[in-house]
């Protein structure tokens, strides 16, 4: 039977009940697509998951290294999701740790079963969670402390793609499991993640070809109340893409041209 993962570059390893990431979340993490056996976007994610484990301290593994074990792992056709995830390693002194521990690195491979043109097609609808984003000294980088994404998530319906999250203050901070931008004319409006969520890699992608969409990306915070007047929402993350949000409670929007000028800004940078 094909195994559906490697851990440190070898199917037969098992993870250890002590290490770090299991006992204290002490890790960070990358989900995306892998088509014909290539990472897409792999520059990008790369880079994103080096720059979270330098800010944790934890020392990356080489770009040589996981691609080589990502085409060992994954067919030569098809896609599928793929997630890297890279742990402190093993310890047995509680938040204490020694010098000179090895991380571990653990690879998955995940069916991608999803009709991605269908839902491209008809838009996707969101609902607010009750579950508030807490403020976060490691806001941005994509560790492996995801409760509140996981409480936000399970809080709402399946008939509903995601959970749009807002702080104490009532601010939207994203959602559960994707980025939110919500167009007014000419200005773009996400999440600045400074306190709150993950700067991922298409909301940098996004963000940084602002003229290429003839938008401003505007940080400034917005409420739910505010987003329902909005021109146009779409939801973002690296294995969807961009999608048309085409209802939020008793709002509809028609289907517009931002989730396509996004998909294909995002196709370029592949």
């Amino acid at each position: 039977m094909a195994k559906n993962f490697l851990i440190n570059g070898d199917a037969k390893n098992s993870l250890s009940p002590f290490d770090r990431g299991l006992a204290f979340g002490d890790g960070v993490f990358r989900t995306f697509l892998v088509k014909d056996g290539n990472p897409i976007n792999w520059k990008n994610q790369y880079q994103k998951l080096s720059m979270d484990l330098k800010a944790i301290d934890i020392k990356s593994p080489s770009k040589k290294t996981l691609l080589t074990e990502i085409q060992k792992l994954f067919p030569a056709k098809g896609i599928f999701i793929s997630k890297i995830i890279v742990t402190r390693g093993e310890s047995m002194t509680g938040y204490d740790f020694n010098e000179g521990i090895k991380p571990t690195r653990i690879l998955l491979k995940i069916d991608f079963n999803i009709n991605k043109s269908e839902i491209f097609k008809k838009g996707v609808r969101l609902t607010a969670s009750n579950i508030r984003a807490s403020k976060s000294s490691n806001s941005g980088i994509k560790d492996l402390n995801r409760l509140e994404n996981v409480l936000a998530r399970k809080s709402i319906s399946r008939n509903f793609f995601d959970a749009i999250m807002v702080d104490s203050n009532g601010n939207i901070c994203d959602c559960a499991r994707s980025s939110l931008f919500i167009r007014f004319g000419s200005r773009l409006y996400t999440a600045s993640n400074t306190s709150f969520g993950i700067h991922g890699v298409t909301k940098k992608i996004i963000c940084k070809n602002e003229k290429k969409l003839n938008l401003t990306i505007d940080h400034s915070p917005l409420t739910l109340n505010q987003l329902e007047k909005a021109d146009e929402v779409i939801v973002s993350n690296s294995i969807f893409g961009a999608l048309q949000v085409v209802r939020f409670k008793n709002t509809k929007w028609e289907k517009g041209n931002l989730a396509n000028s996004i998909t294909n800004l995002l196709n370029e940078s592949n």
